[in-house]
């Protein structure tokens, strides 16, 4: 079977919330019960009947989630996101055109004009992260809230621009619609600049996956169910990777040499991209600095867990007969490699189901990220630090950050509610119901991201969060020498770090 089985499970999936939220019903990975659209904007949860939860759809558990906003009109009030505008896609559509994922946007904003009588725009600006530093500065008030990369949240808030979210209205940060595992981490002493929702569903695009080639697999005698097994009882571990990957090598030119042209059970680039910074989370060695107090930190990349790691993923890349470690210098090599058939197994982001996939004629599957070993909790990942966090500017007057506070959880709420069931049901009707399994690993996956707050500021840190990607691409494990060298700058830029959140 030659199909693209899993563009559509993606093309859905980067455009929404975190499916571990569904319910409780999603983690039997014998359940197959079906998220579909919705096809009423009605509110279950303000219903005075009384109903059996149990004989409920996960889309209706989530529609009955109250989002406690209160009744208000705003007037016909313009609200203003400033985005990068290649992220364009997450806040508004114009138009309803028959594309599952512009439509569904378009009826989540209209449904919110409606109900508070506002209306939904976008400032499109290729450096958002500057234009809000500039707007705050001159004093004027072009947007309500702002959406920036994530690693350039350290410009917006270094320049001390933006409001505590901690401190406007209505945001409900214990909501499913929120990302806790990251909002959590990003709070410190009681202040968080950038936050991440559910409207945030560039979080989902770049979330990684190991992906795998079923023909390739099955030629090695794994089938797809072989692994899913191996995820459901808890070993799928790295060496467990490399014990399977490290027999596959077709040496398809006959030059004896590791090739491009080459089928390998591994592949992955030489270069320092984000692909390798996966491992911090998926080996759960992150976060990287823990803060205790202002004058309590921990710079916790420098222990014996990182040096195990590191030699881990150094012998899967350097070591293993069935691993091809990419001389090529563009990132993008790899997923073209995959695309060809011409590896077994690499990580990937989500969107590439949509970019360099699309021309992927074998049928592939999905997998999470493996164990450090089989005693580690969960399965864990983190995402490419390009997707989008958002912030208030503060030159919003403080009697507007009600309003502010209200369609951006609104905003949130909505996504979690009706956007991302839009897409669910067209990956179900597409690629769950013929594999099942597929859609319980992918709620464990997107259970277990650990977006480390560090990454914020990692260009300010020594590049902290990227050393593992550095060390591990140089076959580099001398942590305690890498640390000598950095100790003292590294120091006093977390000091400068810490007066941000600990000064006046």
């Amino acid at each position: 079977m030659k199909k693209r089985i899993l563009a559509l499970l993606l093309a859905a999936l980067m455009l929404s919330p975190a499916l571990i939220s569904c319910s409780e019903k999603s983690a039997d990975p014998q359940s197959n019960d079906p998220v579909t659209a919705p096809q009423t904007t009605a509110d279950p949860a303000a219903s005075e009947e009384e109903v059996d939860e149990s004989q409920l759809s996960n889309l209706e558990l989530r529609q009955r989630i109250p989002d406690n906003l209160p009744a208000n009109d705003f007037g016909g009030r313009d609200f203003t996101v400033c985005t990068e505008e290649r992220k364009f896609y997450e806040i508004f559509s114009e138009e309803l055109n028959g594309e599952s994922t512009n439509d569904a946007v378009y009826d989540r904003n209209i449904r919110i004009e409606d109900r508070f009588n506002v209306k939904i725009g976008t400032l499109a600006n290729s450096t958002p992260e500057n234009q809000v530093i500039t707007s705050v500065t001159s004093g004027t008030h072009d947007f309500d809230i702002v959406g920036f990369v994530n690693y350039k949240t350290y410009t917006p808030v270094t320049s001390g621009v933006l409001y505590n979210w901690l401190e406007v209205p209505l945001v409900d940060l214990s909501q499913p619609w929120h990302n806790q595992l990251a909002n959590t981490d990003a709070t410190v002493n009681g202040k968080l600049f950038g936050i991440d929702s559910d409207l945030s569903i560039s979080t989902l695009l770049y979330t990684y996956g190991m992906f795998f080639n079923y023909p390739i697999m099955e030629q090695y005698g794994y089938s797809s169910e072989d692994l899913y097994n191996l995820v459901f009882e808890g070993v799928w571990t790295v060496d467990k990777l490399k014990e399977i990957t490290s027999g596959i090598w077709q040496d398809t030119n006959g030059d004896g040499k590791h090739d491009e042209g080459d089928i390998h059970g591994y592949a992955v680039t030489s270069s320092g991209v984000n692909t390798h910074d996966v491992w911090l989370a998926a080996l759960d060695i992150s976060p990287v600095l823990t803060v205790r107090g202002e004058d309590d930190f921990e710079v916790t990349f420098f222990n014996d867990a990182t040096v195990s790691a590191l030699e881990l993923i150094a012998s899967l890349y350097h070591e293993s007969e069935g691993s091809f470690f990419d001389p090529n210098s563009d990132w993008r090599h790899i997923p073209t490699l995959f695309a060809n058939g011409k590896t077994a197994m690499t990580q990937l982001y989500f969107g590439e189901t949509t970019e360099s996939l699309t021309v992927m004629e074998d049928t592939y599957g999905i997998l999470p990220l493996p164990k450090f070993n089989e005693q580690q909790e969960g399965y864990y990942t983190n995402c490419w630090d390009q997707f989008t966090v958002f912030a208030v500017p503060l030159t919003i007057p403080s009697e507007d950050l009600e309003f502010v506070g209200t369609v951006y959880e609104v905003l949130s709420a909505e996504s979690y509610k009706t956007v991302f069931p839009a897409y669910y049901d067209v990956a179900l009707k597409s690629r769950y119901s013929a594999e099942p399994a597929t859609a319980q690993v992918v709620d464990l996956i997107m259970a277990g991201r650990k977006l480390d707050f560090t990454f914020q500021f990692g260009e300010k840190l020594s590049r902290l969060p990227y050393l593992f990607r550095d060390m591990v691409v140089a076959n580099d494990t001398a942590v305690a020498s890498r640390y000598k060298k950095i100790q003292k700058s590294l120091n006093k830029q977390i000091q400068s770090f810490m007066k941000i959140y600990y000064g006046e």
